[in-house]
């Protein structure tokens, strides 16, 4: 309780204390989560809780590609906003690039441009399927998230399969 106070408050210096643990372990979270969902899409069954933390192997990669992903995210939406959107839907797969083939985060961001050619209009409709699926599980008292969010989650990292699947120059 004290500490959701604690955030809240006017005198509080808790929003700005938690920004930097956040940019420091979104990537690697994200690259754990990301991989363990990819492995229950091509049905790996023995998916455990530790596999969300299996991008703390790759800490440095994935925090880098993590700030490239958000500096050339912010400077697109400075850009127009649009820019900032295209970049947000094309270099997404960064992370499990990283995690799957091991990738530096130059090579990572290079590759989910390359990945996601010819497939931005498909992902946008996925982001806008994305945002109502959020939305309505928000409108659930928003326990509806926790329902959402997985399988919303599920559905990009299916989209990152099908990408990988399809044939070259497809």
């Amino acid at each position: 309780m004290w500490i959701v106070y604690g955030i809240f408050s006017e005198r509080s210096n808790a929003v700005p204390s938690l920004v930097l643990p956040i940019i420091v372990l979104a990537g690697p979270i994200r690259g754990g989560y990301d991989m363990a969902m990819l492995r229950l899409i091509r049905g790996d069954d023995s998916v455990s809780f530790d596999d969300l933390f299996a991008g703390f192997s790759k800490f440095t990669s994935l925090f880098v590609t993590f700030l490239l992903y958000i500096l050339a995210v912010i400077v697109g939406i400075l850009l127009l906003i649009v820019p900032g959107i295209i970049l947000l839907i094309a270099l997404w797969p960064a992370f499990l690039l990283v995690m799957e083939d091991d990738l530096a985060p130059v090579d990572a961001i290079k590759g989910a441009w390359a990945l996601t050619r010819g497939h931005k209009m498909e992902l946008f409709v996925l982001v806008l399927a994305t945002f109502v699926v959020l939305i309505a599980g928000l409108l659930a008292f928003g326990v509806g998230l926790l329902i959402a969010g997985p399988i919303t989650q599920l559905a990009w990292i299916r989209a990152y399969h099908e990408m990988r699947q399809a044939p070259e120059g497809a």
